[in-house]
């Protein structure tokens, strides 16, 4: 696989497509994918379409973002664009869908899915197809319907191993409205699907920059439509969770990105983010929440090392990397800008992969699972 990854900060949309255009290195024709993150700045429905029009033999699927990532570092109001093509003796075939409306009726999709999956020899029935296809997703970022659309998805598939990489769609910490493409067409309430199908390896690997802090905590009174923690442990959310970290009520808003909620399962985390606390005290959760689940507080661990240690660990596995896409949680770009960490982290990147993209985004998928604050990083031959 061969990554061309180019960058504008031109906000008019017919002059950054040229200009991304002119920087491409191959004729249009020999590109098998184009994946693009937009600022929300941008005329998301115009850079679709012209977009599409500039490469009709591609699959373009795109999203807009809360930040975009490149080797250029952690960006805002540009638009970056992945344009992919074979490379070698590794052949990649991709196939894409728009589910226009999934906070209606998501179900009413699985016959599109299992048709885009076909288009490639993507049998969604079959044993074994792990071992030479995925998904990437992207999602609107503003209907909580990632749990929804990864469950249709995984009622059509049999291979437990198969696996989904992805990105909710952002809006530059708006929080008004997303929007996701598939060649020139436009959704605010939508998902894309595109399916992959490689000769190559790749390697979908999942990041936390936490650990478990050994304190607990029960949500015994919660509203999971609205994410609302009413009751930790039966008292006041904001009393007892400055209790349980040992600081004053007065400083919980500056502990929140440190000190998010988490699941533990053997060796996996699966972090819950807080949004705020209330004037009354009650706490806003990005993830949907269940009555009296038990939730462990998470603490920070060395956020350099834990980068070195992902990206050597895909080097490993894949020597010469030809495509590496970032699904960075916003709350995580926050959180590095917060500990004046950006530069160091994108210089790890930078030191072990020659090309990569990625955007910031308001929740990632890994499988099964929708995260948050935290990285899926998609590695390809």
């Amino acid at each position: 696989m061969n990554q061309e990854v180019v960058q504008t900060s031109r906000l008019d949309a017919e002059q950054a497509i040229n200009e991304l255009c002119a920087k491409l290195k191959k004729n249009k024709s020999s590109y098998t994918a184009i994946i693009f993150f937009a600022s929300s700045q941008y005329d998301f429905p115009k850079l679709s379409e012209l977009l599409h029009e500039q490469f009709p033999n591609a699959e373009v699927v795109g999203s807009t973002t809360a930040g975009e990532i490149t080797a250029d570092g952690f960006k805002k109001n540009t638009l970056v664009l992945n344009a992919l093509s074979d490379s070698g003796n590794v052949r990649v075939q991709f196939s894409g869908v728009l589910l226009k409306n999934i906070d209606l009726f998501p179900v009413i999709y699985k016959d599109d899915i299992q048709k885009a999956a076909s288009k490639i020899g993507i049998s969604l029935g079959a044993a074994g197809i792990s071992k030479n296809s995925f998904a990437i997703s992207l999602i609107c970022g503003l209907l909580n319907a990632e749990e929804i659309i990864l469950s249709v998805l995984y009622s059509l598939v049999k291979d437990e191993n198969f696996l989904v990489a992805g990105g909710s769609a952002g809006d530059d910490l708006a929080f008004k409205s997303t929007s996701v493409s598939y060649n020139g067409q436009v959704s605010d309430k939508g998902a894309v699907i595109l399916f992959v199908k490689t000769t190559g390896k790749f390697e979908i690997i999942k990041e936390n920059i936490f650990q478990p802090s050994g304190k607990q905590v029960m949500l015994t009174q919660v509203d999971p439509e609205t994410h609302q923690v009413q009751a930790i442990d039966g008292q006041n959310p904001k009393k007892r969770y400055a209790q349980v970290i040992g600081i004053n009520e007065a400083n919980v808003d500056n502990a929140l990105l440190d000190h998010p909620f988490g699941r533990v399962f053997g060796s996996e985390i699966f972090i819950a983010s807080l949004v705020k606390f209330d004037s009354a005290g009650k706490l806003l959760m990005y993830a949907r929440v269940l009555q009296n689940s038990v939730q462990e507080i998470l603490q920070p661990v060395d956020t350099l090392k834990i980068a070195e240690e992902t990206c050597k660990n895909v080097i490993e596995k894949i020597a010469n990397p030809g495509c590496v896409i970032l699904f960075n949680c916003i709350l995580r770009t926050i959180g590095f800008e917060k500990h004046n960490q950006q530069a160091s982290v994108n210089s790890v990147w930078k030191k072990y992969f020659p090309c990569y993209s990625g955007f910031s985004t308001y929740g990632e998928q890994c499988g099964h699972i929708n995260s948050n604050q935290t990285l899926v990083m998609l590695v390809m031959e």
